[in-house]
């Protein structure tokens, strides 16, 4: 651990104390140092015997002469996190001059050591994390074994003995900022203070995206309701604590499962919620998935049918100048269940407009406005359309 960064550590506290430094491992072979006369794999005797005893020492110019590899100096054992010797430090000049900076030294390399320790498991949790979801995005019942991913989830904090339900985060409306580790740090640091039960596992699945899987206690006692409400609670926290810090986040939230398939399924419900709940209702920024359930059933058709369905029944409007206004209207009649006076409210227009708009409708496409069936139709090919369904080319044929 120490060797892949020896070099860029000698070379910077040299540059600091202005005095040359060697760093080697517990055996006395040099892997960095600031002096490129001392080239790096000699052996360096005084550090070989500090490496062994673990115990300091200076060298004279006598005792130099005696030792090979050796110039005058200091040398401090380098200790890992259990305090284990892990290899040497050896600053070259009079030792009564470089002895002031000698434990200095030590405990700066040690400290340096530590960090990039810290950041290279931090590192290394993230990109097991991203395996980890991308094993379960690709997971397939009867294909893969669920035992696989247990295992890996495990050794990231899951549960098996819990239920869990997947929040997926997404910053990516904001600047690049929050895409630098920095920033990234900060970001897991606000979620991992609010999902902090036992249990509960994120991390970051690359730039601007986060996941949380959030645990459940299993049982006769667990409500769903309520979980559900605290953990939007959660999600609407954690969106101000970030907008505190000036940034942006949407948030999906998948159903709470149990096992390995539920963890999966929930997965997915949790990028439908954000993906469909970021588009219907921008202005919301927690979207979950039980409000979404019909159109998640009509995404997971086959999409030559749901592109089949948009073209066909909304090829009338995509004609007209004014057919973005008419889809807005058919969403805003049916979602406020027939209501003129709500229908107005949610347009912001007067209440004559949506009888006017309601008659042109009527006309165009044939279909009684309070027809449920009929309506319904129309209702769900604008929401497809919105969510990306419907061929651009065949469309752009039609106009």
């Amino acid at each position: 651990m120490l060797r892949p960064i020896a070099q860029e550590l000698a070379e910077n506290i040299s540059r600091v104390i202005g005095y040359d430094v060697v760093i080697t491992d517990t055996d006395g072979i040099t892997i960095g140092c600031s002096d490129p006369d001392r080239g790096i794999g000699t052996l360096n005797e005084a550090c070989a015997i500090v490496g062994r005893t673990g115990q300091s020492r200076w060298e004279t110019e006598e005792d130099a002469r005696r030792l090979r590899g050796v110039k005058p100096g200091v040398t401090y054992p380098i200790l890992d996190t259990e305090q284990h010797v892990i290899g040497t430090i050896a600053i070259t000049g009079d030792p009564e001059k470089v002895k002031p900076f000698a434990q200095l030294v030590k405990s700066q390399a040690e400290l340096y050591l530590k960090e990039r320790m810290i950041t290279r498991e931090l590192l290394e949790r993230e990109r097991n994390l991203q395996a980890l979801v991308a094993d379960i995005a690709l997971f397939r019942p009867g294909i893969n074994d669920p035992q696989v991913i247990e295992t890996k989830a495990a050794l990231m904090g899951y549960d098996k003995t819990l239920a869990y339900s997947v929040i997926e985060i997404d910053t990516s409306s904001q600047s690049s900022e929050d895409g630098d580790y920095p920033e990234r740090d900060r970001t897991l640091m606000d979620i991992r203070q609010i999902f902090n039960a036992p249990g509960d596992v994120s991390g970051s699945v690359g730039p601007h995206r986060y996941v949380v899987f959030r645990s459940a206690m299993r049982g006769r006692e667990f409500n769903r309701d309520k979980f559900y409400v605290a953990v939007r609670e959660q999600c609407l926290q954690l969106t101000e604590q970030l907008k505190r810090r000036g940034f942006s986040a949407v948030v999906g939230i998948g159903s709470v499962q149990d096992g390995i398939p539920g963890l999966v399924s929930s997965y997915r419900e949790a990028q439908v919620a954000l993906n469909v709940g970021s588009k219907l209702l921008p202005r919301d920024k927690v979207h979950i998935i039980t409000d979404f359930r019909v159109e998640e059933l009509l995404l997971c058709s086959e999409p030559r049918l749901l592109d089949s369905m948009v073209e066909r029944e909304l090829a009338p409007l995509f004609v007209r100048t004014d057919g973005e206004e008419l889809q807005e209207t058919i969403v805003a009649w049916c979602e406020s269940g027939f209501s003129v006076v709500r229908a107005a409210e949610l347009l912001h227009v007067h209440r004559t407009t949506v009888d006017y708009r309601l008659e042109k409708l009527e006309s165009i496409l044939g279909v009684k406005p309070r027809d449920f069936r009929e309506m319904s139709r129309f209702y769900w090919s604008v929401i497809l359309w919105r969510n990306g369904k419907g061929n651009p080319k065949t469309i752009r044929n039609k106009r």
